[in-house]
């Protein structure tokens, strides 16, 4: 077994229904509910009990020792939307959500507790036994969390009970959940995954997805076929375009929903009108503030797919 086939089956697990549980019009929730949060995991979901958890500080720090749930929900906390895709997802593939987050600035935390000279990141090991790096710089400059809550709530046990990691703009393989151990480093560790092949390095790139109308629908000649979906990435989206003849013309679509944030997704419509009967097949592409456009075809597999989605459609 490959690879990619390989982290393809850790996912089956994944709930489908952020992309294919679709209302209001075709478009998901878009904060996505807990119980429709996209789903990773490596081994056996975690069954963490609060009255027993504590995160352990180990490593290059001046007060290294354990911290219980209680003390970890009394820090300074902070508030952020976050939209996160699977490093795995396929194209235009259900492997991404967004959410509403709640915890405390990892970077801070690290230096109330006296970093020693020479660090250089950390390490993380979570209780399904899956493990994940940071640079300090990442920590600090992206301003990293440790989550306690989702979307109001102490985070569900599918979803990371009780802490996960977030480092926005990044792909979900660098947001490890049911951590229970941060060791600080002095030297470079590959992550779970990158022991496997994969590069987990670079941030999300620009992408987008078609949410409607769906494979194989039929439209009339002449009549506007309406086409909806979201656009998301490591920075804020700028523009959003249409296609039905591989790119050789665009039809910019209309943004019709954001936070006005970077790393949270945009939602998106457009119309096109087709004269000749057939089918055709419509692509999207994305392009963010920073003037990266969305790749026709992403040569590197093993570090996230940014190729542009599609969706045939018959005219009649």
């Amino acid at each position: 077994m490959g690879q990619f086939k390989l982290v393809v089956v850790v996912i089956l697990a994944a709930a489908l229904l952020p992309l294919s549980a679709l209302g209001n019009g075709g478009f998901p929730e878009f904060i996505t509910t807990n119980e429709n949060y996209y789903i990773t995991r490596i081994g056996k979901l975690p069954d963490i009990k609060e009255s027993e958890y504590s995160l352990e500080i180990t490593g290059l720090v001046d007060k290294p020792g354990k911290w219980t749930l209680e003390e970890l929900r009394a820090l300074p906390g902070i508030e952020i939307p976050l939209t996160v895709e699977c490093i795995g997802n396929s194209r235009g593939g259900p492997q991404l959500s967004t959410a509403v987050w709640k915890g405390f600035l990892l970077y801070d935390f690290l230096v109330s507790q006296g970093l020693k000279d020479g660090v250089t990141g950390v390490r993380y090991e979570a209780a399904d036994g899956y493990y994940a790096s940071h640079t300090l710089d990442q920590i600090r400059d992206n301003r990293v969390m440790a989550a306690l809550y989702m979307n109001g709530v102490p985070i569900p046990r599918l979803h990371g009970f009780p802490l996960r990691i977030l480092n926005p703009g990044f792909y979900g393989v660098k947001q490890p959940a049911w951590v229970t151990r941060i060791e600080v480093i002095d030297r470079p560790m590959k992550d779970y995954w990158e022991d496997r092949g994969w590069d987990c390095s670079p941030p999300m790139q620009i992408d987008s997805v078609i949410f409607f109308p769906k494979k194989n629908d039929k439209f009339k000649i002449g009549k506007p076929v309406k086409i909806g979906g979201a656009a998301f990435g490591g920075r804020r989206v700028e523009r959003v375009e249409l296609t039905a003849d591989g790119g050789k013309t665009w039809s910019e679509a209309k943004i019709v929903k954001n936070r006005d944030a970077d790393n949270v997704w945009v939602f998106w419509e457009g119309e096109l009108t087709f004269v000749k009967s057939g089918s055709y097949t419509i692509n999207a592409r994305a392009t963010d503030i920073m003037g990266n456009v969305q790749v026709e075809k992403d040569p590197a597999k093993f570090d996230g797919t940014g190729d542009w989605p599609l969706v045939k459609v018959k005219i009649k």
